[in-house]
């Protein structure tokens, strides 16, 4: 007689879930990490030495001189335009460049482009602009 047989074939197989369990397990061990971690900060805070300063009086001042902004425009065909006035040659322009340097050293060039103007002839400017240390914004834009 076989009696182990007839037990298994008559009882069905028992099965258990063990998401639920697995899902609560690592709830209490991401609650226990940011504890005890928090836990931690609070401690080293505590420890941590009460340092007391003393603010200067004065205040940090804007700069007196505003920035002043410029504006150059190149067209398609390559002329190129300072404050709407239009410049025979690059020496006229960096002329007016290293007048506008001296007298306004934080000046902002502001640099405008046809889309059709060559890349070249406004490397040229912007190159220029920059052996003076003038920032450039440039802006290219269709006409």
């Amino acid at each position: 007689m076989n009696f182990r047989a007839q037990g298994l074939k008559g009882r069905s197989a028992t099965v258990i879930d063990m998401t639920a369990l697995v899902d609560v397990v690592f709830q209490l061990l991401i609650f226990f990490l940011l504890t005890s971690n928090y836990v931690k900060q609070q401690d080293a805070a505590e420890r941590a030495a009460k340092v007391q300063l003393e603010l200067p009086e004065t205040q940090l001042e804007a700069d007196d001189e505003p920035a002043e902004d410029v504006t150059i425009e190149i067209d398609a065909e390559g002329e190129v335009y300072l404050e709407g006035e239009h410049l025979t040659s690059m020496d006229e322009l960096e002329q007016r460049i290293a007048e506008q340097a001296n007298q306004h050293p934080n000046t902002i060039v502001l640099l405008r482009g046809s889309k059709d103007a060559s890349y070249g002839k406004i490397a040229q400017v912007i190159a220029l602009t920059r052996t003076y240390r003038l920032k450039v914004s440039a802006v290219l834009q269709s006409q």
